[in-house]
């Protein structure tokens, strides 16, 4: 069977090129949209942050989202609230650290 072929190039390498370049395209738009959510934090109020929380062993510092500071009595961060964070506080964005 013959190929048909386009300015030099066979249907077959035309079509894998086209697949290329549009899955190149898809995969800049996902890295993109990744980047922007991992520098986008919620607000302490969409969470219902508070300094101090109510309920034993879901402090902050027991949250998988917790960054800690420098000592275990230091303030911390969160990889999805913003602002500082103490680790005794407590959000509805509470995830528990996987178990060991």
């Amino acid at each position: 069977m013959d190929q048909v072929q386009f300015d030099g190039l066979s249907r077959r390498v035309a079509l894998q090129r086209w697949f290329g370049a549009i899955t190149g395209v898809a995969l800049a738009g996902v890295a993109g949209t990744s980047a922007w959510a991992a520098e986008t934090k919620l607000a302490k109020s969409a969470v219902q942050y508070v300094d101090a929380g109510k309920d034993e062993g879901k402090d902050c510092d027991d949250c998988a989202q917790f960054v800690p500071g420098k000592t275990a009595r230091d303030n911390g961060t969160c990889k999805l609230v913003e602002g500082v964070i103490n680790p005794h506080g407590h959000c509805i964005a509470f995830t528990p650290k996987p178990k060991k």
